[in-house]
């Protein structure tokens, strides 16, 4: 039995659920018996059936005897679901094929324990690498309750997010701008600072044809300066906006927000009377949010890299020049640094999307 053919398409079927998982792992199950597939299932959503349930029962009784592959350990407890563990023993299957071990806490090799006192065989670490990053955004949620926060920042070639003006329209082509729409859909927040909104009121939301849920639009906005009139609070996520402040902030303002269903989150401010993204984060996992995109400006987004609070990067390049030392950088820092204090991407891509050029990197293990 070829194990890394049928991890890589459980893999594939667990990514039809990407962008609606929230803080759950993505799951895909494929049942083999007699070498032939005879069932797949993977796991649509919260408080939906586990991809391995999804499979046995469209297996009904040819799953006796069967093979289940798997990318990720049966879970073992009792949630919204009973455990797949339970009804792997239960239909008689006599192995288990799996990716990796489940990092929650209430798993984490327990599942696989209960499967082999029942007698099943078990065999972990197929396609390990591949079966991690997919569900980097879980890994992270259940070990540290804190979101997994990317950066995407759009740039000329030589770094630069707008002209001396402020005018960022567009740097990047249409099918980058299209790719980041689908990145939005993946997220459960999109977050920006205040001065993105004031200058160019954007909806954060997700166009072009994109059929995915709209992510939460986040702003960090330690005055509460955003208009009562901007874009991103009519959003059409199904929860509404989310606005990030200082705890002294302008009580009024926070009131008149609140009464358009605003959530709004106050944090200590840090050294330079900004809002803690620190504390931003952790109060944003313990509302559940697992996986969040950050959209710049250029001094949130360096406040989050200097920080070590980025995850992952995504950077796109346009093949075009400012040539000007006035014009907005892409990241402003206030930390004096020297070229061995760079800090390196781990697994770092470089794709060509239309005619713009997309870094992508880990700035975090998985």
């Amino acid at each position: 039995m070829d194990y890394e053919f049928l991890m890589s398409r459980a893999l594939m079927l667990a990514r039809r659920a990407e962008g609606e998982t929230e803080n759950y792992p993505m799951v895909g199950a494929i049942l083999v018996k007699n070498g032939k597939v005879i069932a797949e299932g993977y796991f649509m959503g919260p408080g939906e059936a586990h991809a391995e349930v999804n499979a046995i029962q469209k297996a009904g009784r040819e799953a006796r005897g069967a093979s289940l592959i798997v990318n990720l350990e049966p879970c073992c407890h009792y949630g919204r679901t009973r455990p797949c563990t339970e009804a792997i023993i239960g239909a008689g299957i006599k192995e288990v094929i799996a990716g990796m071990t489940d990092p929650n806490p209430l798993v984490r090799g327990g599942g696989f324990r209960n499967l082999r006192n029942a007698g099943i065989k078990v065999k972990n670490g197929i396609l390990e690498k591949e079966c991690r990053f997919l569900n980097r955004h879980f890994i992270k949620f259940i070990t540290t309750i804190s979101p997994w926060v990317i950066l995407k920042l759009a740039m000329t070639a030589d770094g630069r997010l707008g002209d001396r003006y402020g005018d960022c329209k567009w740097i990047t082509d249409e099918p980058a701008r299209r790719y980041v729409h689908r990145l939005r859909s993946k997220v459960q927040v999109v977050m920006v600072g205040i001065g993105t909104v004031l200058k160019d009121d954007p909806e954060l939301s997700v166009r072009f044809g994109v059929k995915k849920r709209n992510p939460r639009p986040l702003v960090v906005d330690e005055g509460l300066r955003i208009p009562l009139r901007a874009k991103v609070l009519r959003t059409q996520a199904e929860q509404g906006a989310i606005i990030a402040c200082v705890g002294d902030a302008d009580a009024k303002k926070k009131k008149a927000l609140e009464r358009l269903r605003i959530e709004v989150i106050e944090t200590k401010a840090d050294k330079s009377g900004l809002v803690s993204l620190k504390e931003l984060l952790r109060r944003l996992g313990e509302k559940k949010i697992a996986v969040l995109l950050c959209e710049g400006g250029a001094r949130l987004a360096g406040g989050l890299l200097e920080q070590g609070l980025v995850d992952e990067v995504q950077f796109f390049y346009s093949p075009k020049l400012l040539i000007d030392g006035r014009a907005l950088a892409g990241v402003m820092g206030e930390k004096l640094r020297r070229i061995e204090d760079a800090v390196s991407l781990k697994e770092p891509r470089m794709e060509r999307i239309g005619s713009d050029f997309l870094l992508s990197g880990l700035l975090r293990e998985v």
